[in-house]
């Protein structure tokens, strides 16, 4: 998480940076952190959506696929 927030400070519209900040919140389970982060990557990646994510991130495993969806979940994506 500290390397997401350090590439968000040095570049703020940087939605990998938030992604990795958002999905990383959730996976320890600091809801708010999630949400927060959240809210972010939709200021800086507006058409964020799951169903985006699952088209477009190169995950090719389903199973690992599904546990980073289900990280975005938690954080409140739909």
């Amino acid at each position: 998480m500290r390397l997401a927030r350090e590439a968000i400070r040095e570049r703020s519209d940087f939605v990998g940076g938030h992604r990795v900040l958002t999905a990383a919140s959730a996976m320890v389970g600091d809801s708010r952190a999630a949400k927060t982060a959240l809210e972010e990557l939709r200021r800086a990646q507006p058409s964020i959506s799951l169903a985006w994510i699952a088209r477009e991130m190169p995950i090719k495993q389903g199973v690992e696929r599904e546990h980073y969806l289900e990280r975005f979940r938690r954080a409140g994506l739909d």
